[in-house]
Order: structure tokens, then C-alpha cells, then sequence
């Protein structure tokens, strides 16, 4: 499969693929709120096309604001009282350090975010935390 050529900084590239019930909108590059009307453009023409199944896929985009998170959200609502089924795969770093930031990832249907290991254990004195009293 080729490569896709990297986009320009500011710009965004909107793929759009419409199946029998199943389309795909693919974003790559930057949203913001220069960029979100190419996506708002996209949703509206998959469900003019009656798609029951729309695919977001963001695993491209570089960067995302809140004019972007706000243009995510008001498509997930326009496409599940089409009805239709909304489902944003692949979501890049950007924009998931976004819902985590935000607090949103529930609202986008994506998971919970999971606790990590990012802190080292505390300190050990013969087999104690050090710091806390027995």
C-alpha cells in the first residue's frame, strides 16, 4: 500500500468512502477551527447518503483544539439522531491527550482512560514505605 503524503502544517486532508451501509471519513493533518468546516462537510454528506454505520478515523491528525473537540461532538450527535451508528477509530495522541484533558473520552465513545505507571514505587526502609507511620 502507498504512503500517504504527509500534509502541510494548517492543512487538513478529508477522505470520505461510502459503502452499501458503512462510510468512513479518514482526517489527516490539522483541525482547528480554520480546518473543521472540510469535516463538518464530510459528515453531512455521509448522511445524506444514509449511511447507518460512520467510521471517524483519526489516527492521521496531528493536531486538534477545542473548536475540533467541539466539531467531533456535534457529529456524533448529528449522526446518532440520523440514525446512525458513530464510531471514531483509531484516535491519534493529539487527539486523545485532548479528551483527557477535557475529560471527554466517554463522550466520544472512546474508553476510559487506564491508569499508568508513571510514578517509581515509594522509597523502601527494610521493607517499610518510607514516610508512613505503622
Amino acid at each position: 500500500m502507498a504512503e500517504r503524503p504527509r500534509t502541510a502544517p494548517g492543512c487538513l486532508t478529508v477522505d470520505v468512502t461510502i459503502g452499501t451501509d458503512v462510510a468512513k471519513i479518514e482526517l489527516s493533518g490539522e483541525v482547528d477551527l480554520d480546518t473543521l468546516p472540510q469535516f463538518e462537510e464530510a459528515v453531512r454528506h455521509v448522511l445524506l447518503a444514509h449511511a447507518r454505520i460512520v467510521i471517524v478515523d483519526a489516527k492521521n491528525l496531528t493536531f486538534c483544539d477545542c473548536a475540533s473537540l467541539g466539531g467531533l461532538l456535534r457529529a456524533k450527535k448529528r449522526i446518532t439522531e440520523a440514525p446512525a451508528t458513530f464510531h471514531l477509530a483509531d484516535p491519534s495522541h493529539a487527539l486523545l491527550r485532548l479528551a483527557d484533558l477535557t475529560r471527554t473520552r466517554g463522550a466520544l465513545g472512546l474508553s476510559p482512560q487506564l491508569p499508568t505507571a508513571r510514578t517509581k514505587p515509594a522509597p523502601l526502609n527494610d521493607g517499610e514505605p518510607v514516610g508512613v507511620a505503622p
